[in-house]
């Protein structure tokens, strides 16, 4: 809901989630839309081939990931065709080498 409005996101349209308090952040493009679900619904509602949690707070459009970077302590530097750069924790790596790397 925004503004007494009922919005519909198509999944393909999805950049990125990110955690907000007891919302989610939902980057399509340039909107930005907020709603009340947690990080463990999304990722349950979101198709598992298509997006995956690279951190705690953080669900990703594998479509959109361009590159992948070292960091420090393990983790990675996740970069997105729409330019926003993301951190990949130690934590959730594997889950993700595994569907890029075979």
């Amino acid at each position: 809901k925004e503004e007494g409005r009922l919005l519909f996101v198509r999944t393909a349209d999805i950049d990125w989630v990110e955690a907000y308090a007891n919302y989610v952040k939902i980057h399509a493009g340039t909107a930005v839309h907020i709603m009340r679900e947690t990080m463990a619904s999304m990722e349950r509602m979101l198709p598992h081939g298509k997006f995956a949690r690279i951190h705690r707070s953080t669900i990703v459009n594998l479509d959109r990931v361009v590159e992948m970077k070292p960091w420090m302590s393990g983790d990675y530097d996740v970069l997105l065709s729409t330019g926003a750069r993301l951190k990949l924790s130690r934590s959730y790596r594997d889950r993700i080498e595994d569907r890029f790397i075979t």
